[in-house]
């Protein structure tokens, strides 16, 4: 480049590399969902959010290894809330199927008195 009298000037340096916090890695975006759907699991979503969470966790670890993005320990998290939250539910619907079985059986095998007819 030349100036308007003819002087040659010198090219600027390129602009310094963004250091710190400025120049960190994406989150993964399945990351993210994995862990609010293992999130979610705590207000009540059970089972929904923790299949979510579940399908969610194993996606993000997939591409977080193949891209090198981050967001690695909320898709971990993410897997293991989404299976505690899943095994809670197997558990609690099981043990609510044998509390009715129990009844069932338990009402089979002890008839109830019933009242004798009066005579008169």
């Amino acid at each position: 480049m030349s100036s308007t009298h003819g002087e040659a000037v010198a090219p600027s340096p390129p602009p310094p590399q963004l250091q710190g916090s400025a120049a960190h890695r994406h989150y993964n975006p399945w990351a993210i969902v994995s862990i609010s759907f293992a999130a979610s699991t705590v207000i009540g979503s059970w089972c929904l959010g923790g299949l979510v969470a579940v399908v969610a966790g194993h996606v993000a670890r997939h591409q977080i290894k193949r891209t090198g993005e981050a967001g690695g320990s909320l898709a971990l998290a993410g897997l293991i809330v989404g299976y505690v939250a899943i095994g809670l539910t197997v558990a609690f619907i099981t043990v609510y199927i044998l509390f009715i079985v129990f009844v069932i059986v338990y009402a089979a095998s002890h008839p109830s008195p019933s009242p004798s007819p009066t005579p008169g």
